[in-house]
């Protein structure tokens, strides 16, 4: 596979992400995507992983994303989420917060965690502090260079790297 199925899904994700994204799939079978949208980095990580993708978001959109929800059906992101993922039996769909979803799989551990939710400083730092006791491999995130994003990597996650954009560290 590549990410030929995923570049028609709307997303912000450019091509170089979506391939370092393939590449890492390809090595991880037990993923959690936390922030999902309309699923093009999500398709990137099911066509290429070996194994499952767990997908958590609310579909809702965070505060930065609240206008795109004005005089749509509060489901319309959820269902174009399905439709992308329709032909897919390895994405588990977790309808949940990410503090939700990691307080739900307290002492499960998954090989790579890819985040990309809400992008202020205290969200992504919730959300660093949350999935990093359940990752022994990669913890990644989308938006490096984004500044509460850098910020909170750095602080946190001392010795990340970012490539194209990516933050990732990787955890015993």
């Amino acid at each position: 596979m590549s990410i030929e199925r995923s570049l028609p899904i709307p997303g912000w994700m450019n091509e170089p992400e979506l391939y370092w994204l393939e590449a890492q799939a390809r090595t991880h079978s037990c993923i959690v995507e936390v922030g999902c949208w309309m699923g093009r980095s999500t398709r990137t990580l099911v066509d290429n992983t070996p194994g499952i993708v767990y997908a958590v978001d609310t579909w809702r959109g965070s505060e930065e994303h609240r206008g795109d929800f004005v005089g749509k059906d509060p489901d319309w992101v959820y269902d174009a989420f399905k439709a992308n993922m329709a032909d897919r039996d390895n994405v588990h769909v977790m309808r949940m917060t990410s503090l939700e979803a990691a307080e739900k799989w307290s002492g499960a551990t998954f090989d790579m965690v890819f985040i990309d939710a809400a992008h202020d400083y205290d969200s992504i730092r919730a959300d660093i502090l949350a999935w990093k006791p359940l990752v022994h491999g990669l913890l990644c995130g989308h938006d490096h260079g984004h500044p509460p994003i850098t910020r909170a990597v750095a602080e946190l996650l001392p010795g990340a790297g970012s490539t194209v954009g990516i933050w990732h560290v990787e955890l015993p």
